[in-house]
């Protein structure tokens, strides 16, 4: 009786001669062989054409990085992504961001030409970012693969060129091309592999105008690349519109070496960097392979972009960041920081204001019934509820303060920052771009309530609004630039900061000496990345690189600058006041009652 096989029985079996053998000629005879079986019992034949991606370990061949026709046989990364695409589907499209030669651009050339040769009706195409890698998709490695499939499993071609293979009983095809802005026009496609599209010339968005609108609705669509500074591939990456997945070096099995005399070097930045490896638990054979591939680059910072540790370090800009993009990097590689995300509920009401005859004269709104509502769509993070602290016996209220950025021109986002004063550290960020600006002061009132009645700085360049929302709320801890004015003439036109080319300079090098000192004060991960691509332009001025934002680097200059710029005395006289900080005081508590201070 003839045995019965499954497709695992033969992607095992071939697997099994492979490793007994190593022999080409004996591997294409099995190919031949498993070709034969599934073509020849129909239960198998409809499960490779419910799922093409089956037939890849059984019968396709590649040609190895040294050369050699080798079975394909997935390695650890690409295991991993074929998982991923089983359980998550096509709902979204796939963004894979990895270090060089992992292997994904081999992998999706073999899913597409496994559902070319397969499905009815299949429409694929490749885009790659310049003409001589279309030549080497196509040719190096999809006519590779196609070439050595058993002849049974060859479709009846109508043509095969040098950039499209369309098989007519199928009415199948797969084209590649390079990416241009009218590329894939007029067409239905199923599946689309954009291959190293952050160095596309065009701009995503053309692509998506274009070849995108033409995807079925379940076609399955893939980004592919190694990052190349901050650009459109990291503008989608953050849009939240792909799955994204990022594959580390290390995932590579095969990324190791037993040369351990290049641990031996004494470069300062690899040692760091060797460090902060070995912590993350990689084999010294890991290290030694980065060690020797560092080694090998005359550009040493290269290695980051072609082996980076992060998705944050593989992005990081190639401009000149004024912050140590290093500290940052290691920082980010193994950001750990938890936090709960939400926006702050209350209630306005209005307040009665009386005359000296104790009659009403006028009402003005007051903020009641402040909440904190947790919500993943939330635009506040809370890294540290408020801190009461102990200083000399006696419990004060720890003090804070909070440096706001609005939206300007209403490109970029409003931003704030809480600091706490006593510690340097960032226990808050908000982080909106779409905001009404009596909204953002509200918010900003709540905020400033939450952390002890804060004092408030905000930048005053483009708009007044929110700070005389603020006053207009009964909130009068705002920062004020000039420290002489007289009670009786305070005004919401005194207070706020303004950012001039005097102010703005000494701000952002207050920052950047906190940052190089203790990177660790800032806990949000946004803010690091503004961080490394806010760059010294050639006009000489410090600012966000060319499609990045600065927002939160601002509302964090103007908190550190004015936690240490503003003497603040007690709101209320009390003689058991203590300093807790440089500039700041607060009174002791009462009875284990709260004051404002």
């Amino acid at each position: 009786m003839k045995r019965k096989f499954t497709l695992e029985d033969l992607r095992k079996k071939r697997i099994e001669l492979w490793g007994r053998n190593k022999s080409i000629e004996k591997d294409k005879a099995f190919t031949e062989f498993a070709a034969d079986t599934i073509l020849d019992t129909e239960s198998l034949r409809l499960e490779i054409i419910e799922c093409p991606t089956k037939l890849i370990e059984i019968v396709f061949t590649i040609v190895n990085k040294r050369k050699e026709c080798v079975p394909f046989f997935f390695n650890e990364v690409q295991k991993d992504f074929i998982s991923k695409l089983s359980t998550m589907g096509t709902k979204k499209p796939y963004f894979i961001l990895k270090g060089r030669q992992q292997g994904f651009t081999t992998l999706i050339t073999a899913l597409v030409l496994a559902n070319a040769i397969v499905k009815k009706n299949f429409s694929g195409f490749t885009l790659a970012d310049r003409d001589d890698n279309v030549k080497a998709i196509f040719m190096d490695k999809a006519k590779v693969m196609y070439n050595s499939l058993p002849e049974r499993l060859k479709p009846t071609e109508k043509f095969n060129s040098v950039n499209e293979l369309f098989f007519d009983k199928l009415n199948s095809s797969w084209r590649i091309a390079s990416a241009s802005s009218n590329v894939g026009r007029s067409r239905t496609l199923s599946f689309i592999h954009y291959s190293e599209v952050a160095f596309f010339k065009c701009p995503i968005s053309d692509l998506q105008r274009s070849i995108a609108e033409a995807a079925s609705p379940d076609a399955l669509c893939i980004f592919e690349t190694t990052a190349n500074g901050f650009n459109d591939a990291k503008r989608l990456w953050d849009s939240g519109s792909c799955y994204n997945l990022f594959y580390e070096w290390w995932k590579t099995k095969e990324y190791v070496s037993f040369e351990y005399e290049y641990l031996k070097s004494g470069d300062t930045w690899l040692k760091n960097r060797l460090l902060t490896l070995k912590e993350r638990g990689l084999s010294k054979e890991q290290l030694t392979w980065y060690a020797k591939k560092y080694n090998s680059y005359i550009d040493k910072s290269s290695i980051r972009q072609e082996y980076p540790c992060s998705p944050e370090e593989a992005f990081i800009t190639s401009g000149d960041s004024i912050f140590d993009k290093e500290k940052i990097s290691n920082y980010l590689s193994n950001f750990q920081v938890k936090s709960k995300r939400g926006y702050f509920d209350y209630k306005i009401v209005p307040k009665a204001i009386y005359g000296y005859d104790n009659e009403i004269v006028s009402f003005r709104n007051e903020i009641t019934d402040i909440s904190f509502i947790e919500s993943d769509s939330g635009y506040i993070s809370i890294v540290e509820e408020p801190r009461i602290l102990t200083v000399l016996g006696r419990r004060i209220l720890c003090p804070y303060v909070i440096g706001a950025d609005t939206a300007g021109t209403g490109e970029d986002y409003f931003s704030a920052k809480i600091i706490d004063n006593e510690s340097g550290k960032c226990v808050a960020t908000l982080h909106k771009k779409h905001f009404d600006e009596d909204l953002f002061a509200h918010q900003l009132y709540c905020l400033g309530k939450y952390y002890h009645n804060a004092l408030i700085g905000i930048e005053v360049n483009y708009s007044t609004h929110p700070v005389r929302v603020l006053w207009s709320l009964g909130y009068t801890n705002l920062y004020k630039m000039k420290q002489n004015i007289k009670q009786s003439e305070l005004s919401p036109s005194n207070f706020g900061f303004l950012t001039t080319s005097i102010t703005r300079p000494l701000i952002i090098s207050n920052l950047v000496s906190v940052m190089r000192e203790n990177i660790y004060l800032e806990t949000d991960r946004e803010t690091l990345m503004e961080m490394s691509t806010f760059i010294k332009r050639n006009d000489g001025k410090s600012a966000a690189a060319d499609g990045a934002h600065d927002d939160l680097v601002m509302a964090s200059a103007i908190a550190r600058f004015i936690s240490i710029d503003y003497h603040q005395a007690p709101q209320e006289k009390d003689s058991n006041a203590f300093f807790i900080s440089k500039n700041f005081s607060a009174p002791a508590l009462q009875e284990e009652n709260y004051m404002e201070w």
